[in-house]
Protein backbone atom coordinates (compact mmCIF):
# COMPACT_ATOMS: atom_id res chain seq x y z
CA UNK A 1 0.00 0.00 0.00
CA UNK A 2 1.23 3.55 -0.99
CA UNK A 3 0.29 6.80 -0.02
CA UNK A 4 0.26 10.03 -2.03
CA UNK A 5 0.14 13.82 -0.40
CA UNK A 6 1.17 17.52 -1.36
CA UNK A 7 3.86 17.19 2.08
CA UNK A 8 5.22 14.26 1.07
CA UNK A 9 6.25 15.10 -2.57
CA UNK A 10 7.10 18.48 -1.81
CA UNK A 11 11.23 18.89 -2.61
CA UNK A 12 12.32 19.61 0.90
CA UNK A 13 10.78 16.46 2.36
CA UNK A 14 12.42 14.55 -0.18
CA UNK A 15 15.72 16.48 0.35
CA UNK A 16 15.64 15.49 4.48
CA UNK A 17 14.41 11.93 3.64
CA UNK A 18 17.19 11.31 1.21
CA UNK A 19 19.78 12.91 3.38
CA UNK A 20 18.99 10.11 6.13
CA UNK A 21 18.94 7.68 3.42
CA UNK A 22 21.95 8.44 1.90
CA UNK A 23 23.80 8.73 5.36
CA UNK A 24 23.32 4.89 5.30
CA UNK A 25 20.42 5.18 8.01
CA UNK A 26 16.46 3.84 8.02
CA UNK A 27 14.16 6.98 7.74
CA UNK A 28 10.45 6.64 7.86
CA UNK A 29 7.79 9.08 8.09
CA UNK A 30 5.31 8.54 11.18
CA UNK A 31 2.12 9.90 13.22
CA UNK A 32 -0.11 13.12 12.45
CA UNK A 33 1.07 13.20 8.82
CA UNK A 34 0.51 9.50 7.81
CA UNK A 35 -2.47 9.18 10.15
CA UNK A 36 -4.44 12.29 8.77
CA UNK A 37 -3.92 11.57 5.20
CA UNK A 38 -4.83 7.59 5.42
CA UNK A 39 -8.13 10.05 6.73
CA UNK A 40 -8.07 12.43 3.72
CA UNK A 41 -7.14 14.88 6.20
CA UNK A 42 -4.55 17.92 5.98
CA UNK A 43 -1.12 17.15 7.64
CA UNK A 44 0.34 19.80 9.19
CA UNK A 45 3.21 18.58 11.01
CA UNK A 46 5.92 16.13 9.35
CA UNK A 47 7.62 13.67 11.68
CA UNK A 48 10.18 11.53 10.38
CA UNK A 49 11.52 8.53 12.29
CA UNK A 50 15.30 7.34 11.83
CA UNK A 51 18.06 4.93 13.16
CA UNK A 52 20.14 8.28 12.87
CA UNK A 53 20.86 9.26 16.35
CA UNK A 54 20.62 13.31 16.67
CA UNK A 55 24.03 13.95 16.54
CA UNK A 56 24.13 12.30 13.35
CA UNK A 57 21.42 14.28 12.22
CA UNK A 58 22.75 17.81 13.14
CA UNK A 59 25.85 16.44 11.42
CA UNK A 60 23.96 15.41 8.09
CA UNK A 61 21.24 18.41 7.98
CA UNK A 62 24.25 21.14 8.75
CA UNK A 63 26.18 19.50 5.89
CA UNK A 64 23.32 19.86 3.78
CA UNK A 65 23.20 23.71 4.39
CA UNK A 66 19.61 22.89 6.66
CA UNK A 67 18.72 24.80 10.05
CA UNK A 68 18.84 22.30 12.92
CA UNK A 69 17.12 23.26 16.54
CA UNK A 70 17.78 20.59 19.34
CA UNK A 71 14.26 20.95 20.28
CA UNK A 72 14.14 17.46 22.46
CA UNK A 73 17.37 16.06 22.20
CA UNK A 74 17.40 14.59 25.75
CA UNK A 75 14.21 12.56 24.01
CA UNK A 76 16.34 11.95 20.44
CA UNK A 77 14.19 14.99 18.64
CA UNK A 78 15.66 17.52 16.57
CA UNK A 79 13.65 19.73 14.28
CA UNK A 80 14.92 21.13 11.16
CA UNK A 81 13.50 23.79 8.92
CA UNK A 82 13.74 23.27 5.54
CA UNK A 83 11.47 25.71 3.10
CA UNK A 84 9.83 27.61 6.41
CA UNK A 85 8.41 23.79 7.36
CA UNK A 86 9.22 22.04 10.27
CA UNK A 87 10.55 18.40 10.50
CA UNK A 88 10.92 16.84 13.65
CA UNK A 89 13.32 14.15 13.57
CA UNK A 90 13.26 11.64 16.23
CA UNK A 91 15.71 8.45 16.53
CA UNK A 92 13.99 5.31 17.45
CA UNK A 93 13.47 4.81 20.64
CA UNK A 94 12.21 2.64 23.77
CA UNK A 95 11.11 3.59 27.06
CA UNK A 96 13.19 2.35 30.11
CA UNK A 97 11.35 4.36 32.91
CA UNK A 98 8.56 6.62 32.94
CA UNK A 99 6.34 8.48 35.57
CA UNK A 100 3.57 9.22 33.81
CA UNK A 101 4.67 13.00 32.71
CA UNK A 102 7.99 11.95 30.67
CA UNK A 103 10.04 9.23 29.91
CA UNK A 104 14.03 8.47 30.21
CA UNK A 105 14.44 6.51 26.79
CA UNK A 106 16.97 4.71 25.22
CA UNK A 107 18.05 4.45 21.69
CA UNK A 108 16.93 1.26 19.24
CA UNK A 109 17.53 -0.03 16.04
CA UNK A 110 14.06 -1.61 15.50
CA UNK A 111 11.10 0.15 14.28
CA UNK A 112 9.16 -2.14 16.17
CA UNK A 113 10.14 -1.37 19.39
CA UNK A 114 9.58 2.56 18.69
CA UNK A 115 5.86 1.83 17.23
CA UNK A 116 5.16 -0.38 20.57
CA UNK A 117 6.14 2.95 22.72
CA UNK A 118 3.49 5.00 20.89
CA UNK A 119 0.17 5.91 22.47
CA UNK A 120 -2.26 4.74 19.80
CA UNK A 121 -2.01 2.08 16.80
CA UNK A 122 -3.51 4.97 14.32
CA UNK A 123 0.09 7.17 15.37
CA UNK A 124 2.12 3.98 14.75
CA UNK A 125 2.29 3.83 10.87
CA UNK A 126 4.86 4.49 8.94
CA UNK A 127 5.69 5.27 5.67
CA UNK A 128 9.01 5.00 3.57
CA UNK A 129 10.51 7.90 1.07
CA UNK A 130 7.96 7.28 -1.31
CA UNK A 131 4.26 6.79 0.57
CA UNK A 132 4.95 2.51 0.63
CA UNK A 133 3.49 2.23 4.53
CA UNK A 134 4.99 0.33 7.02
CA UNK A 135 2.59 -1.24 9.45
CA UNK A 136 3.70 -2.98 11.98
CA UNK A 137 0.44 -3.02 14.39
CA UNK A 138 -1.87 -2.86 12.27
CA UNK A 139 -3.32 0.50 12.64
CA UNK A 140 -4.58 0.61 9.03
CA UNK A 141 -7.05 -2.08 10.30
CA UNK A 142 -8.08 0.83 13.43
CA UNK A 143 -8.26 3.62 10.69
CA UNK A 144 -10.68 1.57 8.11
CA UNK A 145 -12.79 0.95 11.50
CA UNK A 146 -12.82 4.32 12.79
CA UNK A 147 -11.22 2.67 16.09
CA UNK A 148 -9.04 4.49 18.79
CA UNK A 149 -6.85 1.63 20.71
CA UNK A 150 -4.24 2.16 22.64
CA UNK A 151 -1.31 0.18 21.86
CA UNK A 152 -1.17 -3.06 23.94
CA UNK A 153 -2.50 -2.74 27.50
CA UNK A 154 -4.23 0.42 28.21
CA UNK A 155 -3.02 0.74 31.73
CA UNK A 156 0.48 0.68 30.89
CA UNK A 157 0.25 3.10 28.02
CA UNK A 158 -1.36 6.13 30.39
CA UNK A 159 0.99 5.47 33.34
CA UNK A 160 3.69 6.33 30.59
CA UNK A 161 2.14 9.67 30.40
CA UNK A 162 -1.06 10.70 32.07
CA UNK A 163 -1.70 13.69 29.62
CA UNK A 164 -3.07 10.29 27.19
CA UNK A 165 -6.36 9.95 29.12
CA UNK A 166 -7.30 13.63 27.36
CA UNK A 167 -5.62 13.03 24.12
CA UNK A 168 -7.49 9.96 23.85
CA UNK A 169 -11.15 11.87 23.68
CA UNK A 170 -9.59 13.83 21.56
CA UNK A 171 -8.69 11.67 18.76
CA UNK A 172 -11.97 10.10 19.73
CA UNK A 173 -13.37 13.12 18.56
CA UNK A 174 -11.58 13.35 15.13
CA UNK A 175 -11.00 9.66 14.09
CA UNK A 176 -13.65 7.62 16.10
CA UNK A 177 -17.04 6.37 15.90
CA UNK A 178 -20.21 6.91 18.00
CA UNK A 179 -21.24 3.64 18.51
CA UNK A 180 -18.77 2.09 20.74
CA UNK A 181 -18.61 1.76 24.23
CA UNK A 182 -14.99 2.14 24.34
CA UNK A 183 -15.80 -0.20 27.82
CA UNK A 184 -11.96 -1.35 27.59
CA UNK A 185 -10.47 2.03 27.42
CA UNK A 186 -12.74 4.38 29.81
CA UNK A 187 -12.42 1.60 32.93
CA UNK A 188 -8.75 2.03 32.67
CA UNK A 189 -9.43 5.71 32.29
CA UNK A 190 -11.67 5.75 35.45
CA UNK A 191 -9.02 4.04 37.59
CA UNK A 192 -5.95 6.42 36.42
CA UNK A 193 -7.55 9.76 36.52
CA UNK A 194 -5.90 10.80 39.31
CA UNK A 195 -2.64 10.76 37.65
CA UNK A 196 -3.65 13.76 36.11
CA UNK A 197 -3.07 15.58 38.65
CA UNK A 198 0.68 15.08 37.77
CA UNK A 199 0.35 16.87 34.68
CA UNK A 200 1.01 20.82 34.16
CA UNK A 201 -2.09 22.83 33.38
CA UNK A 202 -0.35 23.93 30.01
CA UNK A 203 -0.80 20.75 29.10
CA UNK A 204 -4.23 20.18 29.98
CA UNK A 205 -4.84 23.27 29.02
CA UNK A 206 -3.89 22.36 25.60
CA UNK A 207 -5.64 18.99 25.04
CA UNK A 208 -8.95 20.73 26.15
CA UNK A 209 -8.38 23.23 23.72
CA UNK A 210 -7.82 21.03 20.61
CA UNK A 211 -10.73 18.44 22.12
CA UNK A 212 -13.46 21.53 21.72
CA UNK A 213 -12.33 22.46 18.30
CA UNK A 214 -12.89 19.18 16.95
CA UNK A 215 -15.72 19.42 14.49
CA UNK A 216 -17.67 16.82 16.92
CA UNK A 217 -16.54 16.70 20.28
CA UNK A 218 -19.81 15.66 21.82
CA UNK A 219 -19.95 11.73 22.16
CA UNK A 220 -16.20 12.27 23.85
CA UNK A 221 -17.29 14.84 26.06
CA UNK A 222 -20.01 12.46 27.45
CA UNK A 223 -17.55 9.37 27.84
CA UNK A 224 -15.41 11.61 29.66
CA UNK A 225 -17.89 12.92 32.24
CA UNK A 226 -18.93 9.24 32.80
CA UNK A 227 -15.13 8.29 33.09
CA UNK A 228 -15.31 11.27 35.68
CA UNK A 229 -12.66 13.40 33.88
CA UNK A 230 -14.61 16.36 33.23
CA UNK A 231 -15.04 16.81 37.20
CA UNK A 232 -11.16 16.64 37.31
CA UNK A 233 -10.71 19.64 34.84
CA UNK A 234 -13.37 21.89 35.76
CA UNK A 235 -15.70 23.15 38.93
CA UNK A 236 -19.02 23.37 37.21
CA UNK A 237 -19.76 22.18 33.44
CA UNK A 238 -23.48 21.40 31.06
CA UNK A 239 -22.84 19.25 28.68
CA UNK A 240 -26.93 19.93 27.45
CA UNK A 241 -25.60 23.85 27.03
CA UNK A 242 -22.62 22.58 24.70
CA UNK A 243 -24.94 20.33 22.84
CA UNK A 244 -27.91 23.40 22.20
CA UNK A 245 -24.55 25.08 20.87
CA UNK A 246 -23.46 22.34 18.87
CA UNK A 247 -26.88 22.06 17.20
CA UNK A 248 -26.92 25.86 16.65
CA UNK A 249 -23.58 26.07 14.81
CA UNK A 250 -25.21 23.21 12.40
CA UNK A 251 -28.47 24.68 11.95
CA UNK A 252 -26.80 28.04 11.09
CA UNK A 253 -23.42 26.66 9.37
CA UNK A 254 -21.19 28.49 12.03
CA UNK A 255 -17.93 27.47 12.05
CA UNK A 256 -16.51 25.97 15.39
CA UNK A 257 -14.78 27.26 18.14
CA UNK A 258 -13.04 26.02 21.25
CA UNK A 259 -13.57 29.11 23.17
CA UNK A 260 -17.18 29.61 22.31
CA UNK A 261 -17.86 25.91 23.46
CA UNK A 262 -15.88 26.10 26.14
CA UNK A 263 -17.87 28.98 26.87
CA UNK A 264 -21.10 26.90 26.34
CA UNK A 265 -19.63 24.23 28.69
CA UNK A 266 -18.48 26.01 32.04
CA UNK A 267 -18.40 29.37 33.94
CA UNK A 268 -14.97 28.37 35.34
CA UNK A 269 -12.21 30.94 35.50
CA UNK A 270 -9.92 29.17 32.68
CA UNK A 271 -6.74 30.64 34.38
CA UNK A 272 -7.40 29.16 37.65
CA UNK A 273 -7.04 25.00 37.02
CA UNK A 274 -6.25 25.43 34.00
CA UNK A 275 -3.39 27.81 31.88
CA UNK A 276 -5.19 28.98 29.33
CA UNK A 277 -3.93 32.06 27.21
CA UNK A 278 -5.02 35.30 28.26
CA UNK A 279 -6.66 36.01 25.30
CA UNK A 280 -8.41 32.57 25.29
CA UNK A 281 -9.27 33.35 29.46
CA UNK A 282 -10.60 37.12 28.78
CA UNK A 283 -12.79 36.21 25.41
CA UNK A 284 -14.41 33.07 27.35
CA UNK A 285 -15.16 35.64 30.49
CA UNK A 286 -17.08 38.24 28.26
CA UNK A 287 -18.98 35.66 26.70
CA UNK A 288 -20.37 34.17 29.71
CA UNK A 289 -20.63 37.53 31.10
CA UNK A 290 -22.23 38.86 27.95
CA UNK A 291 -24.62 35.88 27.59
CA UNK A 292 -26.30 37.05 30.98
CA UNK A 293 -26.46 40.36 29.77
CA UNK A 294 -29.72 42.23 27.82
CA UNK A 295 -27.61 43.65 25.23
CA UNK A 296 -28.73 42.85 21.23
CA UNK A 297 -26.23 41.62 18.74
CA UNK A 298 -26.30 45.41 17.31
CA UNK A 299 -24.86 46.72 21.06
CA UNK A 300 -22.43 43.22 20.93
CA UNK A 301 -20.60 44.21 17.33
CA UNK A 302 -20.80 47.75 18.23
CA UNK A 303 -19.08 47.36 21.46
CA UNK A 304 -16.84 44.42 20.71
CA UNK A 305 -16.87 42.81 17.04
CA UNK A 306 -18.69 40.46 14.63
CA UNK A 307 -17.57 37.42 16.04
CA UNK A 308 -17.54 38.34 19.80
CA UNK A 309 -21.27 39.46 19.03
CA UNK A 310 -22.09 35.90 16.92
CA UNK A 311 -20.82 33.98 19.80
CA UNK A 312 -22.36 35.99 22.48
CA UNK A 313 -25.61 35.42 21.31
CA UNK A 314 -25.31 31.55 20.32
CA UNK A 315 -23.99 30.95 24.20
CA UNK A 316 -26.85 32.96 25.57
CA UNK A 317 -28.95 30.60 23.04
CA UNK A 318 -27.63 27.87 24.27
CA UNK A 319 -27.86 28.92 28.21
CA UNK A 320 -30.73 29.60 28.67
CA UNK A 321 -33.01 28.28 25.99
CA UNK A 322 -33.35 31.57 24.07
CA UNK A 323 -34.76 31.52 20.48
CA UNK A 324 -32.56 33.15 17.83
CA UNK A 325 -33.71 36.28 16.04
CA UNK A 326 -34.14 35.84 11.83
CA UNK A 327 -32.47 39.16 12.02
CA UNK A 328 -29.49 38.07 14.35
CA UNK A 329 -26.87 38.47 11.33
CA UNK A 330 -28.09 41.86 9.81
CA UNK A 331 -28.14 43.67 13.84
CA UNK A 332 -24.39 42.34 14.05
CA UNK A 333 -23.71 44.08 10.19
CA UNK A 334 -25.64 46.87 11.43
CA UNK A 335 -23.54 46.86 15.08
CA UNK A 336 -19.95 47.03 12.70
CA UNK A 337 -20.83 49.67 10.41
CA UNK A 338 -22.16 52.71 13.11
CA UNK A 339 -20.02 54.95 15.00
CA UNK A 340 -20.98 57.23 17.68
CA UNK A 341 -21.24 60.63 16.42
CA UNK A 342 -20.10 62.29 19.33
CA UNK A 343 -16.14 63.10 20.46
CA UNK A 344 -14.98 64.46 23.56
CA UNK A 345 -14.20 67.37 21.95
CA UNK A 346 -17.49 68.14 21.53
CA UNK A 347 -18.53 67.88 24.98
CA UNK A 348 -15.70 70.42 26.31
CA UNK A 349 -17.46 73.83 26.70
CA UNK A 350 -19.82 71.64 29.51
CA UNK A 351 -18.01 69.23 31.28
CA UNK A 352 -14.26 68.08 31.92
CA UNK A 353 -12.26 65.39 33.97
CA UNK A 354 -14.89 62.64 35.13
CA UNK A 355 -17.61 64.32 34.66
CA UNK A 356 -16.92 64.52 30.90
CA UNK A 357 -16.25 60.68 30.50
CA UNK A 358 -19.78 59.96 32.21
CA UNK A 359 -21.58 61.77 30.06
CA UNK A 360 -20.18 60.64 26.89
CA UNK A 361 -20.97 57.13 28.03
CA UNK A 362 -24.85 58.10 28.62
CA UNK A 363 -25.04 60.00 25.42
CA UNK A 364 -23.28 56.95 24.32
CA UNK A 365 -25.89 54.20 26.01
CA UNK A 366 -28.63 56.67 24.51
CA UNK A 367 -27.43 56.97 20.95
CA UNK A 368 -27.13 52.74 21.20
CA UNK A 369 -31.05 52.82 23.00
CA UNK A 370 -32.32 54.55 20.06
CA UNK A 371 -30.87 51.91 17.57
CA UNK A 372 -27.98 54.18 16.96
CA UNK A 373 -30.75 56.51 15.43
CA UNK A 374 -30.13 60.19 17.40
CA UNK A 375 -28.57 62.55 15.72
CA UNK A 376 -25.25 64.31 16.97
CA UNK A 377 -27.40 67.52 17.54
CA UNK A 378 -30.23 65.84 18.49
CA UNK A 379 -28.01 64.47 21.35
CA UNK A 380 -26.36 67.04 22.45
CA UNK A 381 -29.41 69.26 23.05
CA UNK A 382 -30.65 66.75 25.97
CA UNK A 383 -27.89 67.79 27.95
CA UNK A 384 -27.87 72.09 27.72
Amino acid sequence: MKISADWLSKPSTQLIMQILLSGGHEAFFVGGCIRNTLFDLKATDIDISTSATPKRVMELMNQAGLTTIPTGIDYGTVTVVSEKQNYEITTFRKDIETDGRRAKVKYSESVLEDAKRRDFSINAIYSEQDGTILDPLNGIVDIAKKRVKFIGDPYARIKEDYLRILRFFRFLALFGREDESHEIEIAAIRDLRDGLDTISAERKSDEILKLFAAPNPQYSIVLMEAANISSKIFDAYNYNSLNNLRELEDRLEVTPCATRRLAAYTEDNLKSKLRFSNRIAKAHKVLREEAGSKKDAAELSYRYNDKIALDSILVRSSLHGIELNDGVFSRIKLGSAVKFPIKSVDLAEYFSGRKLGEMLACLEQKWIDSDFALSKQTLISTIK
